[in-house]
């Protein structure tokens, strides 16, 4: 981001923040944790800011609302700022945000685990029809070349090779 658009960033936060000082105190007690996970996830897509500062801003939300709807003044803030109970929810709130951001890999690595096994199991199924169909010349494991670095004119060979042997044994 250049310095102009941070500039122009300021001049408009700055005068709204200091009309609304109440809820910015709010806000900067309760967003804490947000803060910190976007200081700890700095360079990896800030994904964990991103989902701890979601959450934190539902547990937020309850005590802004009250915030503004029955009175935006320093004093009402001041109270919701020494409320134990408000704490909790702030802060219980964004410990569910790290608790959904450090399942979800694991989840999602189960699922994709799941999905190719579904997917194996469906191509052997159709590696098996095609064997019945076909013969057991069509049975095959692959296994990647281990001198993957060396030219391919070698591998293009052996390539050449087995088409021609497979078509001088007439079976298609």
């Amino acid at each position: 981001m250049n310095k102009s658009r941070l500039f122009l960033y300021a001049i408009i936060a700055i005068p709204i923040g200091l009309l609304m000082i109440p809820t910015m105190i709010v806000l900067m007690v309760a967003m804490i944790p947000t803060g910190v996970a976007f200081l700890m996830e700095r360079g990896k897509g800030y994904y964990g800011g991103l989902t701890v500062g979601a959450m934190n801003l539902a547990g937020t939300s309850p005590y802004l609302a009250d915030l503004w709807f029955k009175g935006h003044n320093i004093p009402a803030a001041v109270g919701i700022i020494t409320n134990v109970f408000a704490w909790m929810m702030f802060y219980g709130a964004a410990l569910f945000g790290w608790a959904i951001y450090s399942t979800t890999p694991s989840i999602v690595s189960a699922f994709m685990t799941m999905t190719a096994g579904n997917r194996i199991t469906g191509m052997r199924a159709q590696q098996r029809e095609l064997v019945q169909k076909w013969g057991p010349d069509v049975e095959s494991v692959y296994e990647p070349d281990k001198g993957a670095n060396e030219n391919n004119e070698s591998s293009q060979t052996s390539t050449a090779a087995k088409m021609a042997k497979a078509a001088g044994n007439g079976k298609h």
